[in-house]
């Protein structure tokens, strides 16, 4: 069974996830912040990361560093609120597969899930 890992600050947000992904055979863990998601990724491996950019301790961008640093090729798609031009590039710089807007959009997010490995 794939791991999924949801890291955001919003726990609403988290619910909607979590509810977006029942029908999928993924199992699912979350975190609430940027520091328990990036100790989460380290300790689970998980096989997808859906991550938000703006939350307290350690951002989505910190996170998508720390990946890329640490050469750790697990796929990540961003949902946050941050839709400027230059938030989506730098995520795409960073290696993000896809990125969703909040509040997320169900096909959209079946697109974004359909081109990882679930």
């Amino acid at each position: 069974m794939k791991k999924v890992l949801i890291v955001d600050d919003a726990p609403d947000t988290r619910t909607v996830i979590r509810s977006m992904l029942k029908g999928y055979d993924v199992e699912i863990s979350e975190a609430n912040d940027g520091v328990e998601g990036w100790k989460k990724i380290i300790s689970e491996q998980p096989d997808l990361v859906l991550l938000d950019l703006h939350m307290p301790h350690k951002d989505g961008f910190s996170i998508l560093e720390d990946l890329d640093e640490e050469w750790l090729s697990i796929p990540v798609v961003i949902v946050s609120g941050d839709t400027q031009e230059e938030t989506i590039n730098a995520c795409e710089y960073y290696g993000a597969k896809a990125f969703l807007k909040k509040p997320i959009v169900l096909e959209e997010f079946r697109k974004a899930i359909k081109i990882l490995p679930l």
